[in-house]
């Protein structure tokens, strides 16, 4: 890539992760240890990471690792990394113009703590900021590029849901048009197209939709599917969970 090409890119991924940490990508890593996310399509690695999130969970809720539901520590892995593909790729494509490349996003295995995302991409690559083409983006680069293999291997390990696992990418993805629309005004409506277009084609067909706006005019999610975060000691329902009952009702 050109030199140009990778100063824009910089520039680009300085201005995203400003949103909140679920955008924040790195440039190119120095040292070892740093793994593409594809990896996680291995049996080995997902299972790997699978525990390392039970074992943050087991922590905080007072369990044990082992007490901790395998298919609690599946979903809510799954859905932590759909948020941190998906985030910095919108906001990327909508207020940049800019394709992220998601199979080039690094992280450190088992790494303590939260993830860092860093990514091999060297240049800037062009995308029209029209909320089409951002859709069609994450949909072939996050959504099929990623997250489908991520999830046929965690449904190949353990008992977790397909349907779940693409309800945690509706999720996600609705999660991610809140936050960018919350915090670039100018976006919020193409953030919010992007979720209506991809809610309605076939790889996230039935995972939700927008139910109304909020008092500060963000649009309201209401998944199909539950994450399982309940299913921890004290953990409660999430703000868009299928499970909650519509205000009003007894």
């Amino acid at each position: 890539m050109a030199r140009s090409g990778g100063a824009v890119l910089e520039r680009v991924l300085e201005d995203i992760g400003g949103v909140n940490t679920f955008f924040a990508v790195g440039g190119v890593p120095h040292g070892e240890g740093w793994e593409q996310v594809t990896a996680l399509t291995g049996r080995e690695r997902a299972a790997a990471e699978v525990g390392r999130v039970r074992a943050q969970l087991g922590a905080v809720s007072g369990l044990g690792a082992d007490e901790v539901e395998w298919r609690v520590g599946a979903s809510l892995f799954h859905q932590g990394l759909a948020s941190r593909l998906i985030s910095p790729v919108l906001a990327a494509g909508l207020c940049h113009g800019v394709g992220l490349r998601p199979d080039l996003f690094l992280f450190e295995p088992e790494r303590s703590g939260a993830w860092e995302l860093r990514t091999a991409q060297l240049g800037a690559e062009p995308l029209s900021r029209d909320p089409l083409e951002v859709a069609a983006w994450l949909e072939q680069t996050v959504v099929e590029g990623v997250l489908s293999g991520v999830e046929e291997t965690l449904t190949g390990i353990g008992r977790v849901s397909p349907g779940l696992l693409r309800g945690n990418t509706g999720a996600a993805l609705a999660g991610a048009a809140r936050a960018l629309g919350g915090a670039r005004r100018e976006r919020r409506a193409g953030a919010e197209e992007v979720v209506r277009v991809l809610t309605g084609r076939r790889t996230l067909e039935g995972t939700g939709s927008h139910t109304g706006v909020d008092r500060a005019g963000l649009a309201v999610f209401r998944r199909t599917t539950c994450c399982l975060y309940y299913r921890l000691p004290g953990g409660g329902l999430c703000g868009d969970c299928a499970l909650r009952r519509p205000p009003g009702a007894r």
